[in-house]
C-alpha cells in the first residue's frame, strides 16, 4: 500500500463507525478482531483510524544499567506518519507505558492516535492537547524502572488478535477493531454501503416506516 493511498484509507474509514465495520468483519468470516473491551478511549468522542505502528514491550525485572528511556526515543523517532501507534506492554500491568510527553512527540512525528493496552498517566495534560488515546488503566508509576520496549514496527498480539504492520484499526466508544491489511479495501466499501443505507432505513424509521418491511429491502439492522 502506497502511503498516500493510505491516507485515503485512514479519511474514509475513520468517516465509519465500529458497528459497521465489525458487522462486515463478522460476514467475511474474521470474528475475533476485536481487542479488550476494557481498552477504553480517555474521552468518548476520541476516536482512532489508521495503519498501525505497533510496539511490543515487557516487564524489567532487574536493572542491567541500561536507561530504557533511550529505547522508546527509538521508537518515537520510528513512528510512520499518519499511524496510529498501538503499544503491547506484555505482562507488565502496573507501570504507565504512556505519557504527556510520549503523545506530543508521536503527533509531532505525524501519528493520529495511539492504543496502550496498558498504564497512561499525565492525562489532564493529554486531554489538553486532545491527542485521542485509548487505555486500559492509569497509574502514576514511570515504566523507567519496570518496563523496557523491546521492539517495534513487528507483529503483536493483544487479547488474542493479531496484529501486524499493514493492518489497520478503527476505535471509538463502542471499541477497538483491527482490519488485516489484506481485506481493507474490501471492509471499507461494505462497510461504507451499510452506513448509507442505515442512514435510509434511520430516516424511514423516524418517518413511521415497519422495521421489518426496511430490513427486507435493505438488509441492516
Amino acid at each position: 500500500m502506497k502511503p498516500q493511498d493510505d491516507a485515503e484509507r485512514s479519511r474514509r474509514l475513520g468517516g465509519l463507525y465500529t458497528g459497521a465495520v465489525a458487522d462486515v468483519l463478522d460476514e467475511i468470516g474474521l470474528r475475533d478482531q476485536c481487542l479488550p473491551a476494557d481498552i477504553r478511549p480517555l474521552e468518548p468522542t476520541m476516536k482512532v483510524a489508521g495503519p498501525v505502528y505497533t510496539v511490543r514491550g515487557r516487564a524489567r525485572h532487574y536493572d542491567d544499567g541500561t536507561d530504557p528511556r533511550y529505547k522508546q526515543m527509538d521508537m518515537l523517532d520510528a513512528i510512520i506518519p499518519g499511524s496510529v501507534v498501538v503499544v503491547d506492554p506484555g505482562e507488565e500491568a502496573k507501570a504507565a507505558h504512556w505519557g504527556e510527553l510520549m503523545s506530543n512527540t508521536a503527533r509531532a512525528k505525524g501519528a493520529t492516535g495511539a492504543v496502550i493496552a496498558g498504564g497512561l498517566r499525565d492525562t489532564p495534560q493529554i486531554l489538553e492537547i486532545g491527542f485521542p488515546v485509548f487505555r486500559r488503566f492509569h497509574s502514576p508509576l514511570t515504566a523507567v524502572w519496570r518496563y523496557d520496549v523491546t521492539d517495534f514496527d513487528v507483529p503483536v498480539r493483544i487479547g488474542g488478535v493479531a496484529i501486524a504492520p499493514g493492518d489497520f484499526i478503527l476505535g471509538d466508544v463502542d471499541g477497538i477493531l483491527v482490519l488485516p491489511a489484506a481485506v481493507v479495501d474490501q471492509v471499507l466499501e461494505e462497510a461504507e454501503s451499510i452506513r448509507e443505507r442505515e442512514d435510509i432505513v434511520r430516516d424511514s424509521l423516524q418517518d413511521g416506516g415497519s422495521i421489518r418491511e426496511l430490513f427486507e429491502k435493505y438488509r441492516v439492522f
